[in-house]
Order: C-alpha cells, then sequence, then structure tokens
C-alpha cells in the first residue's frame, strides 16, 4: 500500500513511524510545508500514562523522548500571595523542536519518505497523488484540507473568549505553576512549565476586558512581552520571556462531524482541539496516530473504508471525553475572576477540580495531605461563620449542613428535578443510573 501524509507535526510522523515498523513493505510519504528546523511554540506535555503507551509501541522513540524530558510531580498554584502545592500529578514537558526531530529521525530510520518545505494543496490531492491509498490529513488546526472538504468533514468551530498568548523564559522550575494575578483591568494567569533546561513555556490569559484594559490590543509582539515582563517580574525571578510568534489569539475550538472521506482520513488538531490547559493537544493527537495505525494496519489492505470505521470507532468517544474535559476546564478560566474571593485551599481545590476529571476522592489518592488542608480551611470558616462545628469529626464537605436564611439543609447535594434521577417504586436503579453514574 501507499500513505500519503500530509503535514509533519508530532501526530503525522507518529502515524508514519508506528506504520512503517508494523508493515516496512509499504510506502509511507510525509509532506511538511515547513523546513525540518521549524517549530512555533516551546514546550509540550505528556502525562505518566501516555508515556507508557509510547513505550510499549516504539521504545527507540520513547528513549530519545525520555532522556530529553523535564519531570515534575507538584502543581503549584499562586494566588493572592500564597503558594499551595499538589503531588502525586505525574507530567513531563519536552521541547516541541526535540519531540519532532525525534520523530524524524525515527521516520527515517524505518524508511518513511519525508519531504520538507512542501505544501500539499488540497485542490489537487487526486492528480499529484493518483496511486495513493491513503491520505492522512495531519495538517494542524488551521488544516487547508479540511476547510477545501468541508461538506465532507463537517467541522464545527468556535472562537472561545479569553485571549491568550505564548510564550517562553529562561527561567527553570520544578513543577507545573499557575501564577494568578489580580490587576485593576482584571485577572490573569500564567501558565508555566519547563520543558528543557533553561527553558519554560509561560501561557498567558486572561478575559477580553483585561486584554484590552491593558493596551495589548495595540501592542506589537516585543510591546506585549514588555508588559507581561513588569506585570511578572517577581514571578519571572529576574529572567526574560522568549517570543516566537507570540501573538494573541482566542482558542479555536474544532471537532469534526465526519472523520474521512473517501481516500482521506482526518487527524489531529485538524480533527480536534483540546484547550491547552489540560495539556491534550498533542497527546491527543499522538493517541489518535496509534489508533489510526493499527486499524489501517489490521483493516486498510481489504478495505480502506473499515480501517477508518475502525478508527472511528476506537477513538471518538475518548476524544469526546478530552474534548468535554477541556471545555469544561476552559470555561473556568474565562470566569476564573468569580472565584477571586475564595480562601487560597478552597481556591487551589477548585483550580485541581476545575475540569472535573480530577475528583474530590481522586485527589485523596493524589496528595490526601492537600484534601485534608483544604477540608481543615472548611470547617474552621464553617465554624467562624456559622457555628457549626465539623473540626473533630471532619465529614466530607458535601455532607455538612447548609443554612440559607430560614432554611437548612441536610447536606450539601444538589441535583436537577429530573424524573430520571429517580429510582422506581421499589426503590430499584435502572440502566440510566447505570450510565450516568
Amino acid at each position: 500500500m501507499k500513505i500519503t501524509v500530509a503535514g509533519g507535526g508530532p501526530g503525522g510522523l507518529y502515524f508514519a513511524l508506528l506504520t512503517k515498523k508494523l508493515r516496512p513493505d509499504w510506502r509511507i510519504e510525509v509532506y511538511e510545508q515547513n523546513a525540518a528546523d521549524d517549530t512555533f511554540g516551546f514546550g509540550v506535555v505528556f502525562s505518566d500514562e501516555t508515556l507508557d503507551e509510547f513505550l510499549s509501541r516504539d521504545p527507540e522513540s520513547y528513549e530519545r523522548i525520555r532522556d530529553r524530558f523535564a519531570y515534575w510531580d507538584d502543581v503549584a498554584i499562586h494566588y493572592r500571595g500564597t503558594e499551595i502545592r499538589c503531588a502525586g500529578n505525574g507530567f513531563c514537558g519536552t521541547s516541541r523542536v526535540e519531540l519532532l526531530t525525534i520523530l524524524q529521525e525515527r521516520c527515517r530510520e524505518l524508511g518513511v519518505r519525508l519531504s520538507h518545505s512542501e505544501r500539499v494543496d488540497p485542490a489537487t490531492l487526486s492528480t499529484r497523488f493518483p496511486d495513493t491509498d491513503i491520505i492522512v490529513a495531519a495538517d494542524g488546526i488551521n488544516s487547508a484540507i479540511r476547510e477545501h472538504f468541508r461538506d465532507a468533514f463537517q467541522p464545527s468551530m468556535s472562537f472561545k473568549a479569553n485571549r491568550f498568548c505564548w510564550m517562553g523564559s529562561t527561567r527553570p522550575m520544578n513543577e507545573f505553576n499557575y501564577f494568578f494575578r489580580q490587576t485593576p483591568q482584571g485577572v490573569i494567569c500564567a501558565h508555566t512549565y519547563q520543558y528543557a533546561k533553561s527553558r519554560s513555556t509561560w501561557i498567558f490569559e486572561m478575559d477580553e476586558a483585561c486584554w484590552n484594559g491593558h493596551g495589548f490590543s495595540v501592542y506589537e509582539e516585543n510591546e506585549s512581552k514588555e508588559k507581561l515582563e513588569a506585570l511578572y517580574a517577581a514571578e519571572l525571578d529576574g529572567h526574560p520571556l522568549l517570543l516566537n510568534r507570540s501573538y494573541w489569539r482566542r482558542f479555536p475550538r474544532i471537532f469534526c462531524k465526519n472523520w474521512w472521506h473517501e481516500n482521506i482520513v482526518i487527524l489531529g488538531d485538524a480533527k480536534a482541539s483540546a484547550h491547552f490547559s489540560i495539556g491534550s493537544g498533542t497527546k491527543l493527537a499522538m493517541e489518535c496516530a496509534i489508533a489510526l495505525s493499527d486499524a489501517v494496519v489490521a483493516h486498510a489492505e481489504r478495505s480502506v473504508a473499515d480501517a477508518f470505521q475502525a478508527y472511528d470507532a476506537a477513538r471518538r468517544t475518548a476524544c469526546q471525553v478530552v474534548q468535554h474535559n477541556a471545555d469544561t476546564s476552559l470555561a473556568w478560566f474565562e470566569h476564573m475572576n468569580r472565584s477571586f474571593d475564595m480562601d487560597p485551599m478552597q481556591f487551589a481545590m477548585v483550580v485541581m477540580c476545575r475540569a472535573k476529571s480530577i475528583t474530590y476522592d481522586n485527589l485523596l489518592v493524589r496528595d490526601r495531605v492537600f484534601v485534608e488542608r483544604a477540608d481543615s480551611e472548611f470547617y474552621e470558616r464553617l465554624h467562624r461563620e456559622m457555628g457549626d462545628d465539623y473540626r473533630a469529626t471532619r465529614p466530607t464537605p458535601m455532607f455538612t449542613k447548609f443554612r440559607l436564611r430560614g432554611m437548612e439543609l441536610a447536606n450539601r447535594v444538589v441535583m436537577a428535578p429530573m424524573a430520571q434521577y429517580s429510582a422506581d417504586s421499589d426503590g430499584n436503579i435502572g440502566d440510566w443510573h447505570f450510565s450516568h453514574y
């Protein structure tokens, strides 16, 4: 078989090397419009779980990535002059340049043909590649192939409200940091992590009013850098910010209804985007590359359509779950000012649980001391303001009493008044409960 990959990002390269590794007799080529050493952005993030998957699929590339990554276990939340740490998170950062270099080297070793500085025109796919069995559209969030075949892929796209800007710094760090700063114009959050020696990623995020209030709407790239260096002078600790196409943007939320058209299949950010606040864009692309490779190797010789259907079946729900978590996290950051009257531990708990994928019980496993500190702060405030003393019994906070004027509730559990939540007349739960709990 012959496979053409349009786009030499992490997803396209990983698909190519995995497929060539399993089927060395197939001809696989990758076309990338940028030069081999061009890249945009700074670092990328992977979880321990994702790294384990890389190890099982291609130990050679895994070892090279592992040798160059910066690992951290703690998340540090900086809020109103207080630093709160939560352990047990298990992530690593690595340079996007290094990651692409490793994947390119591995592709060449396996016999994948790489062509850089060569754009693939979606209007000429059938004439330029008449003998290609499969075309993988991995050409990024602004995918020309997706847009050319928009009626077939049926993407939904919306630009979210917050403004963000991706920069770097020479400041080292041993943890993932959220630096929240309240200014007269509004709240700013810097999402930061180390990805290489003396290199860290700094993503600045704020709402539209704050962005306009600080004048970023009229600033050039270097002026934004200077303004942010002044605002975050203490956090940068004498280190400069670094630029690399560091323009202000709004996040494009993309999901394609259909993932293939004729012999074209879509992959990575071209197919589905995930907000950077849960660090899943590259992870999502590479995990989808694994599933697409598996499906193509298993089914494509018999039926390309069957391969694409198997890919869809394997990844659609997983992508929707990740994107839902990312959307929920994104929505919290769009309204982070609402939480700025909270006590420090309550705020930190909300930050950690904002995507709903990390729960109270999950945090107990990750860092019991962190949860106990948050609970203690809650019990103290409840005793101080309401007179209710749970400091000795320490129930889960949701099971403490709640009073509002003359109304008193036995606990803080609130559910929508829908019949679906009700058991039958004998008190038995049904299929609905098994599906939603």
